[in-house]
């Protein structure tokens, strides 16, 4: 390479080409998905640090509730799916973002209680286990289940979840368990104070 002449771009970005597709798909999704959870905690880690894990908790929900209301209607309009209308439509849609999101992140099961109510019971949480690493899962609220909200009220489904969202129910020595009912006449999930902000992007 020598100084100044032809913008060098074009070139770089064909060879950086060549390498990227020596990555399988599977490859390069799983190193998305590593770099999102890096900057997951970091994010936390430094509101933490600059503002306190109140301020942190406060701020990681209200973002994580906003990401699963963008994320839902975008990634069933990428599949082509219809509007979702019912309990099995609910959890296909469900399904299909955790299986984009990561799905290896989470070990859970997912159990029909009747027609119109499921129950998530999750096993193994990687936000968990990072808040444990980091020594401050007492103190942790729940971001996961955050989003979940998040997608259901993007899908405009009415819905009541049980227990309501708060602090990690595996921190408090609970099962980390929620049960749904689509169609209650009880708001869903309260979401957390939201700061004023501008329209939307989808």
């Amino acid at each position: 390479m020598t100084p100044g002449g032809d913008d060098l771009r074009p070139e770089l970005r064909r060879r950086a080409g060549e390498l990227l597709a020596r990555l399988a798909p599977s490859a390069r999704e799983a190193l998305l998905v590593r770099g999102w959870m890096s900057h997951d905690a970091r994010w936390f880690n430094a509101v933490a640090r600059a503002y306190g894990l109140e301020a942190a908790n406060r701020l990681n929900r209200i973002a994580a509730r906003a990401v699963g209301e963008a994320e839902a209607p975008r990634v069933l309009r990428a599949l082509a799916r219809p509007p979702v209308a019912g309990l099995d439509d609910c959890l296909l849609a469900q399904e299909a973002l955790i299986g984009l999101l990561g799905p290896e992140l989470l070990d859970y099961r997912v159990r029909q209680l009747d027609a119109r109510t499921y129950r998530i019971e999750v096993e193994r949480c990687f936000a968990y286990d990072n808040v444990v690493r980091a020594g401050v899962a007492d103190s942790y609220e729940c971001g996961i289940f955050e989003r979940v909200a998040g997608w259901l009220d993007a899908l405009g489904l009415a819905y009541r979840m049980n227990p309501c969202l708060g602090k990690c129910l595996k921190a408090q020595g609970r099962d980390c368990a929620y049960e749904i009912a689509l169609g209650a006449s009880a708001p869903g999930a309260a979401s957390p104070v939201q700061p004023n902000r501008g329209p939307a992007r989808r």
